[in-house]
């Protein structure tokens, strides 16, 4: 286990411009668990998983039924696939002329999968028949770089949890019922954050680094709770966990492969 990164909270609001979304004050919607939080240990061998071919692997998660995955391209494309890496199905979904650049894919506990848009920094809903997509929101402009933006999203209690690659390096709440954004936390000693995951065992994030390739476990404000080393992606662009398999479950953007290993 290494240590690296470490967290602060913002107290001020976004800085509200034109066209900016209805943003509150930083106050995470939960507290802290008061849960022990658990260090794993990872098992010594992984699985290489996936067809060739593919290309822009940013984002995954479990399907609604939790017997296949949902991955995310960069392309404008989401694929369907089944636990074994067999390629079930690809959706596409790109504008005239522009694909979208889908980073980040999550299921939240009523089955509703929601995707962010890094460019546009977006957050869209994906149909139950996975064949369309809804906007849900736009979020926040500050500091908005091209191709920096909205990079990974995830699920728990009503509230989606929105990693910023880089400048900054933050993590956003967009609180569904309301509509409300706030900015949670930042993140210091990051390279490029690429996914972020909600655990609902105990109610902690994980976050990934495709540049430090470091799996980082977090409380909702922050605090760096565990942190592990995951040399063998290469450049790890997404991440779930699958508390039925106990499996981590990666994407790779270099390889274009999906990766897992088992915890305990």
């Amino acid at each position: 286990m290494v240590s690296s990164l470490s967290a602060c909270l913002r107290d001020e609001p976004f800085n509200q411009g034109e066209g900016d979304p209805q943003t509150g004050t930083q106050t995470d919607p939960q507290d802290d668990p008061q849960v022990e939080v658990k260090e794993y240990t990872l098992g010594e061998e992984y699985s290489e998983l996936g067809p060739d071919g593919l290309d822009g692997l940013s984002a995954i998660c479990l399907n609604e039924t939790g017997d296949g995955l949902l991955v995310a391209e960069d392309n404008g494309h989401v694929l369907e696939f089944g636990l074994d890496g067999t390629l079930k199905a690809t959706r596409s979904f790109a504008e005239p002329n522009d694909a979208r650049d889908w980073e980040g894919i999550t299921m939240a506990a009523d089955g509703t999968i929601y995707l962010s848009e890094e460019r546009t920094r977006e957050i869209y809903k994906l149909s139950s028949d996975h064949k369309s997509v809804t906007l849900v929101s736009g979020g926040p402009k500050e500091g908005k770089k091209e191709n920096q933006g909205f990079e990974g999203i995830a699920a728990g209690n009503g509230v989606l949890y929105i990693c910023n690659q880089s400048a900054p390096f933050r993590v956003y709440t967009y609180t569904i019922a309301t509509g409300k954004w706030a900015t949670a936390f930042d993140v210091s000693g990051a390279e490029s954050l690429s996914d972020i995951y909600y655990d609902s065992e105990d109610g902690t994030l994980w976050i990934t680094d495709a540049n430090t390739h470091l799996l980082t476990q977090l409380s909702k404000t922050g605090k760096v709770l565990h942190e592990y080393k995951i040399d063998f992606v290469d450049k790890p662009e997404g991440f779930c966990k699958d508390t039925v398999r106990k499996k981590f479950w990666f994407v790779c953007d270099g390889t274009a492969k999906i990766y897992s290993v088992s915890y305990n």
